[in-house]
């Protein structure tokens, strides 16, 4: 016992308490638990606040230029400002605010105290994070008694090929960020030589099933294995890769069907060969599954579900016809637990397919779906539709090419906020707003692909991206800005950095598949790691 408290005192001592609440408070899912945490460091650290200590930071510059682009915006659309749309100005105005103040405090924050407590801090909170993402798939083991929750079928197939997207990490976020946090500790630990810790974070990430940021992190771990590793951190780095062959082969074959989905779209090309006869709903039943898709299989559950439903009906039916000399139905009765191994969508999941179905047909009048059906290959990646939508949209609204549409008014979460549809968080209904050219082109993609089965509803479909965002809602100006004043500050620093170089990178393809700013999470956490690594290498310098 005396052990263990000697333990915790060295641990406690070893903590900067400060950072660790920056980190499990500021990124947190809520947005109010943000506010009161960006507001006590505030108030805790305001004799250090001066505006000679916020120009120094030159990548705040990139969020000042945002806000002021936006105010440009809303005065050039003065002939047609409303309530509403002075409310998302101000929404999306606040979260460049935001940014720059949580990006000032973890500047300063890092640039104060002890290095060595900086960094066992972050590692701590790593651990955290990887910590809850096990405790949450040990108690779906609990749950389900299976093992291997991923080959899972029971409860409706609620985990099976999903499990990934029911583990929360130390922000309660959605499981791209949790699987973001993970990546960011991989490249952590193996350039602190934590190579274990790493392997942690790397079991934990597997775990999430995160296609996309798999994809990321293996373009990024084969770039350092070639350019920037050691012999050592080069077996790490086969191993990881083992290791995701080996869940994908053998704990999680049925997530491959995802994977090359998603790639076979995004070049263009059929993952599945046509089919020779269109199977009726009768024959698809009798398929067995080895032959069929993912998005197949769940059909046919869903359809054998829809014949357990009826089958109380069916067997009442026969006794009548019995009685009254009719023909009797030769199928036997279902049996009764067979249901319980059958797909059946959440009542949320459902209820928002059919709120976006009734949503597209009073939006979207059949011209107009016609006309937009014709633009694009709709059977492609919605991703790379809305890349497409927003280089179609700005070649013929030149005059939107510089400082773009404005806040809120094409590609971005306060755009989608806006709505009132509880897409990114909660807005008041009877403040609803949504602009012609955000409803013509992503908002159209989102519920699109939302509406149909939830096989669909992958981030692969949505039209997210701060690329998308930036170069739609503040033109070439905003690219400019984030190109010199963001990217420029890391870049200028960046060959002599340790996991700075690849998290930068993956960063940059990070950015390619979430508002990543406007969820002030993952964009936090990446700005103080790399100023937490900056930092180091100006005290080696300062040593040599």
């Amino acid at each position: 016992m005396r052990s263990i408290i000697v333990n915790i005192q060295r641990t406690y001592r070893k903590i900067d308490w400060q950072l660790l609440l920056f980190l499990v408070l500021v990124l947190d899912v809520k947005l109010f638990v943000k506010l009161a945490a960006l507001l006590l460091l505030t108030v805790i650290n305001r004799r250090r606040i001066s505006v000679q200590g916020v120009f120094k930071q030159r990548y705040l510059w990139f969020y000042f230029g945002m806000i002021v682009i936006g105010f440009i915006n809303v005065l050039l659309q003065y002939k047609y400002l409303t309530l509403f749309y002075v409310l998302v100005a101000t929404l999306g105005t606040l979260f460049w605010i935001l940014c720059a103040v949580a990006a000032f405090h973890a500047f300063g924050i890092i640039q104060n105290g002890s290095l060595v407590k900086k960094y066992y801090t972050v590692g701590f909170f790593f651990l955290l994070h990887i910590s809850i993402i096990l405790f949450n798939f040990l108690s779906i083991i609990i749950e389900t008694g299976s093992i291997n929750p991923y080959k899972y079928k029971g409860l409706n197939n609620k985990y099976f090929v999903s499990t990934g997207d029911s583990l929360k990490g130390i922000t309660f976020d959605s499981p791209v960020t949790t699987a973001m946090i993970c990546a960011f500790g991989i490249l952590f630990f193996l350039y602190r030589r934590r190579f274990f810790y790493s392997f942690l974070c790397m079991l934990a990430l597997l775990l999430l099933a995160s296609n996309l940021t798999n994809i990321f992190l293996v373009c990024v771990c084969v770039f350092i294995f070639i350019f920037h590793s050691d012999r050592i951190q080069k077996s790490i780095l086969v191993i990881f890769s083992g290791m995701l062959i080996i869940f994908n082969v053998v704990v999680s074959p049925d997530n491959n069907e995802h994977i090359f989905s998603f790639l076979y779209k995004l070049v263009g090309k059929a993952y599945y060969l046509p089919k020779v006869k269109v199977l009726t709903n009768d024959e698809l039943k009798q398929q067995p599954d080895s032959l069929l898709t993912i998005k197949e299989r769940r059909i046919k559950t869903a359809l054998i579900y829809i014949d357990s439903v009826n089958s109380v009906e069916t067997r009442a039916k026969v006794i009548r016809d019995q009685k009254n000399n009719a023909v009797v139905l030769q199928d036997k009765p279902k049996d009764k637990d067979s249901a319980f191994y059958e797909y059946r969508p959440s009542v949320e999941v459902k209820g928002k397919e059919n709120r976006f179905s009734i949503l597209l047909k009073e939006l979207y009048p059949e011209a107009k779906k016609d006309s937009l059906a014709k633009l694009f290959d709709w059977e492609r990646s919605g991703k790379l539709i809305a890349y497409k939508e927003l280089f179609s949209f700005l070649k013929d609204h030149k005059d939107k090419i510089w400082l773009g549409t404005g806040i809120g008014n094409f590609s971005s979460r306060v755009a989608f906020k806006a709505t009132a549809l509880d897409i990114a968080g909660s807005y008041p209904a009877k403040y609803q707003y949504i602009h012609p050219d955000f409803m013509d082109n992503h908002f159209y993609i989102y519920l699109h692909y939302h509406s149909q089965w939830q096989f669909e509803h992958t981030a692969a479909n949505t039209p997210d991206s701060t690329y998308s965002e930036i170069l739609g809602e503040y033109g070439i100006a905003g690219i400019l800005l984030f190109v010199i004043f963001y990217c420029g500050y890391f870049l200028r620093r960046l060959r002599y950095l340790t996991y700075g170089i690849p998290l930068f990178f993956l960063m940059l393809m990070g950015l390619s598949v979430e508002y990543w700013f406007e969820q002030l999470s993952i964009i936090i956490l990446f700005e103080l790691l790399m100023v937490l690594d900056i930092r180091s290498l100006t005290e080696r310098r300062q040593l040599t």
